[in-house]
């Protein structure tokens, strides 16, 4: 199995998985919330949409399909940055976590990390959050060169052939 392989399936199995994770907690949670009303759905699909497009990426990345070489670099790029700032909030992740937190308007700078296996999505817009912070993954930076790295020995492999 050339390095390319090793690379790939490892972060498919990431995708996939996490994928697959994060389209059953968004199932189970809008279950919860059905009884409360149907626009509560709106979101939740959405956030279903974008785990359930890793997963499918995740196996076209696995199956090493130029569609899956150039959209699972992207998906770990947007899982990067984490932030919950005045009115927003973005954070989300497929596979693993690993995370440097810095909080912010404590009056001091506590400094946290998080470590995480599965999926998770936080997506908020509005007056305010509860909570600030910025960090990074630290996980999909590794993926992202790591993939970024695979694509193009890729690429020079085919290249001389």
């Amino acid at each position: 199995m050339s390095q390319f392989n090793k690379t790939t399936r490892f972060f498919s199995v990431m995708l996939v998985a996490g994928g697959g994770v994060g389209v059953a907690m968004v199932m189970i949670l809008g279950l919860k919330l059905l009884p409360q009303g149907w626009l509560l759905l709106v979101p939740l699909a959405g956030l279903a949409a974008l785990f359930a497009w890793a997963a499918f990426t995740g196996i076209r990345l696995w199956q090493g399909t130029p569609y899956g070489r150039r959209w699972a670099p992207i998906l770990f790029a947007s899982q990067i940055p984490m932030f919950s700032l005045q009115g927003i909030r973005y954070q989300w992740f497929t596979g693993a976590e690993l995370s440097p937190t810095v909080q912010l308007g404590t009056g001091s700078v506590p400094l946290g990390l998080s470590v995480n296996l599965g999926a998770n999505g936080q997506f908020f817009f509005g007056d305010e959050a509860a909570e600030l912070f910025i960090g990074l993954n630290l996980f999909a930076v590794v993926a992202l060169v790591l993939l970024l790295r695979a694509n193009s020995s890729f690429n020079r492999r085919l290249a001389t052939h």
